[in-house]
């Protein structure tokens, strides 16, 4: 095992997409910071992995979360980010001028990237709703105008307003509604309960901040991060377990790990979920008892299941045309979340796309890289016995399958890998309780500023990720390790070294 140095000016726990983008803006001040990673490869959620077809050649790379991006124009404050942190030259972006599909009992639409694009669409769809269309897209514009610096008066007035309230300001029909809030899965709860500041944040990075994917996918991404983490003087340390997070004199100054001992540092990110951090790390979880009241007290967000399926042959060409079309077979999204809760996902809608349109070149020769998902709640797959829970996801894999064959006839004679992720798998490789995909749920009661602050009550220990401040996802949690970063500047003073 290679000896690596034991003292460091920062420790991050994990390298999701919030601590690796922590890490680096630390290192590219000059600090030296150690990440350390459970797994075998960095990225949290933003990684791949591969799957070779047995008795060839084949092998399929399947990226586990990433279905586009957004705010990557020049201007935006993604893109202003990632430009500071040296990662943007490091990627390649394709960009996209329709945002997604969206299918309904009564209505089919591609929907444009572009903001104004998609106004004009919904203007001519159902022009008896004009007039709320613009007042609603005239307001969202408002909501913008912040990216990057202070919300503005309009942002700050959603921040304890549901979707559906803020929706039905503007319009009333149901139609509409559903298109409008489409991408609610991307944040992982109804409009009835989804914060519309969240949403209007997620939803404006699209329509004014541009539509991307990720040449390479998630892992490109995360290998960017990991390459300037160690170009400055970083590591990124994989199979390293941390066991626990030490304090001495009711401060955090090292960690414990489970095959490599301790390492210690002055401050310690960690980038694993909240209630793991102070329940399970921390070696006195009695100093953390403030911030445990808020971990405690927040609602843990959904989790997915998802299907990773490669399989012979030209998807666009076999009837899958959609790069992301999301199937929706009802307007009652209380009824919807009622069937999430009791674990009904064939009442549910469900997200079916072709990846080869996301990133044309990276599915093997001849084949096709397809995927298909539904939210679902992680209680009910992470405390089941082993044998109900090879029952029951496969007959997850037959659903998923049949609503493949939808798009493409002949799907299950051409499929040659179909690996199925449940809640327990999200558990499993991330930590994160009942295998949450975006930390705590984003309802009008506990996002961005009322989730547990990234400057904890223990000295020395921060958090980073989607557990904290901002938000989840991949923009949120970036911002997110950013953010954290800058405090840890800030508790330093006048112990930051020289930038170089």
């Amino acid at each position: 095992m290679t000896q690596i140095e034991t003292n460091w000016d920062v420790i991050v726990i994990g390298s999701g997409l919030g601590g690796l983008s922590a890490a680096t803006r630390l290192s590219r001040a000059g600090l030296r910071v150690l990440v350390l990673e459970q797994h075998v490869v960095a990225g949290g959620y933003a990684h791949h992995f591969l799957r070779k077809v047995k008795g060839t050649d084949v092998v399929y790379d399947f990226d586990v979360a990433l279905h586009q991006t957004g705010n990557l124009i020049p201007g935006r404050s993604m893109h202003g980010m990632l430009t500071e942190l040296g990662v943007l030259e490091r990627i390649e972006l394709n960009r996209f001028d329709t945002a997604f599909r969206t299918v309904g009992p009564a209505h089919d639409l591609q929907i444009p990237a572009d903001a104004d694009a998609y106004e004009a669409l919904l203007c001519e769809t159902y022009p008896e709703h004009a007039r709320g269309v613009a007042d609603l897209f005239a307001t969202m514009k408002k909501i913008d105008a912040g990216d990057g610096g202070d919300p503005s008066p309009e942002a700050m007035a959603t921040m304890g307003l549901s979707l559906q309230d803020f929706m039905n300001a503007h319009i009333k029909d149901e139609r509409v509604e559903a298109i409008f809030a489409t991408l609610w899965g991307y944040i992982g709860m109804v409009p009835s309960n989804l914060c519309a500041f969240t949403y209007s944040m997620m939803w404006n990075s699209y329509h004014h901040g541009g539509c991307f994917y990720i040449k390479g996918g998630g892992q490109s991404l995360s290998n960017a991060f990991v390459g300037m983490i160690e170009e400055n003087g970083g590591k990124v340390l994989l199979n390293t377990e941390v066991t626990q997070i030490v304090t001495e004199a009711g401060r955090a100054t090292a960690v414990e790990t489970a095959k490599r001992g301790t390492f210690r540092a002055p401050a310690v990110v960690s980038n694993a979920a909240a209630p793991l951090t102070f329940h399970k790390l921390l070696d006195q979880p009695e100093l953390g008892a403030t911030d445990v009241e808020v971990v405690d007290s927040l609602p843990v967000a959904c989790s997915i299941h998802q299907a990773y399926i490669g399989l012979r042959g030209d998807a666009s060409e076999l009837g899958l045309r959609d790069r992301g079309a999301f199937y929706n077979q009802t307007y009652d999204f209380e009824a919807e979340w009622e069937a999430v809760l009791r674990g009904d996902y064939r009442s549910c809608g469900w997200l079916l796309g072709n990846h080869n349109l996301a990133d044309p070149g990276h599915q093997p020769p001849g084949r096709s890289i397809v995927h298909v998902a539904t939210i679902t709640d992680g209680r009910l797959w992470t405390e089941i016995d082993d044998e109900s829970y090879a029952e029951q996801k496969g007959e997850l894999k037959e659903y998923f399958l049949d609503r493949l064959a939808e798009a493409i006839p002949d799907a299950r004679d051409r499929v040659e890998i179909c690996d199925v992720g449940t809640p327990r798998t999200m558990q499993r490789y991330t930590g994160n309780p009942l295998g949450s995909i975006y930390g705590y749920a984003l309802t009008p009661t506990s996002h961005s500023i009322l989730r547990p602050q990234p400057r904890t009550s223990v000295p020395g220990l921060y958090l980073a990720g989607a557990w904290t401040f901002p938000a989840a996802g991949f923009t949120g949690t970036m911002m997110s390790g950013y953010n954290t970063a800058g405090l840890i500047f800030e508790d330093m003073e006048g112990r930051m070294p020289a930038t170089g």
